[in-house]
């Protein structure tokens, strides 16, 4: 990669709007988000060929195929990507690029730890346990709607418009919006349910968002919502996409990630995240994630590299 610089070899039109921008910076596997004149945000235009390595960061990023393939690594799925394929990664979930081609992809980091700490975010935060692959064949009812708000974003922050970072963030509360209908869009489709009974299910899902430690069975779950059991078992399943079980040991583990990050010991993480011991806590880290907790923390803090890439 040498000297090149981020907007060099790039269409004037998808040139950044200042160039106070020196490239990437990788430090114990966390980006170091170098974002654009002061704001929240960064915004790339890519035709690189090289991929990037595994690496997180505190903003959400969402990825857009334009021109070519590409492949991405997200806690520990791969997402082949076609052209038009819209790729959401939440906050602090280690992913990589895999690439040897050129191609043309658009690539937004936007700081949004005030959404993801919301009441709202509760409701569809399943969705984003994973990475949130969005197209015409998973999202037929939301993708040309969400395709347009990505453009839209494009054309306030290349030309640098007057209020450009506050239309970016409107636009990507649209989307979210959009998402969320979504999600309901798939339950009532499924079970005609009202959205009376969707709410009960993000009731649930906000008190298991600040009980996660606590001992709460599928039975337990369904009573909270004044469900049956076989009712409740498969609305929750076609509202999350998860049984109750695996989304609150999913929930766990997720919460036990941004803990290993710290210097807090693994055994009292698996405790405080509701394991009742240690190697029940090991195995479901181990199975989810790819890695087992003392793997993940050692990749997470005790790598000294500073890599530099121009991605």
């Amino acid at each position: 990669m040498g000297d090149i610089k981020p907007w060099e070899n790039v269409p004037e039109k998808w040139k950044q709007p200042s160039t106070e921008f020196d490239g990437r910076v990788v430090h114990n596997k966390k980006e170091l988000v170098n974002y654009s004149s002061s704001s929240h945000i960064r915004i790339w235009y890519n035709n690189q060929a090289e991929g990037y390595e595994m690496h997180s960061h505190d903003a959400m990023e969402a990825f857009i195929c334009i021109q070519n393939n590409y492949e991405i690594h997200a806690n520990n799925h791969e997402y082949n990507l076609k052209e038009g394929d819209i790729l959401f990664i939440p906050p602090n979930m280690l992913h990589e690029y895999i690439n040897d081609k050129v191609g043309v992809r658009f690539i937004y980091l936007i700081e949004m730890n005030s959404f993801f700490n919301s009441r709202d975010y509760k409701s569809i935060e399943p969705l984003f346990f994973n990475a949130f692959l969005c197209n015409e064949e998973t999202c037929p009812d939301i993708y040309s709607e969400v395709y347009k708000l990505f453009m839209d974003m494009n054309s306030v922050y290349f030309t640098n418009a007057n209020f450009w970072e506050t239309t970016v963030y409107s636009k990507m509360y649209q989307i979210f919006v959009a998402i969320a209908k979504h999600s309901e869009n798939m339950v009532k489709t499924e079970t005609n349910s009202t959205s009376q009974s969707i709410n009960r299910i993000n009731s649930l899902l906000r008190y298991v968002d600040i009980n996660y430690s606590e001992e709460i069975s599928t039975e337990q779950a369904a009573e909270y919502t004044g469900f049956s059991k076989f009712h409740f078992m498969r609305l929750f399943k076609l509202q999350t996409g998860y049984t109750f079980h695996d989304y609150l040991t999913l929930k766990r583990i997720h919460i036990a990630e941004e803990l290993l990050v710290t210097e807090k010991p693994i055994t009292d993480i698996a405790f405080q995240t509701g394991f009742n011991t240690l190697p029940s806590f090991c195995r479901a880290f181990k199975k989810y994630t790819n890695y087992s907790p003392s793997e993940y923390k050692k990749l997470r803090l005790n790598s000294n590299d500073v890599n530099h890439t121009n991605v």
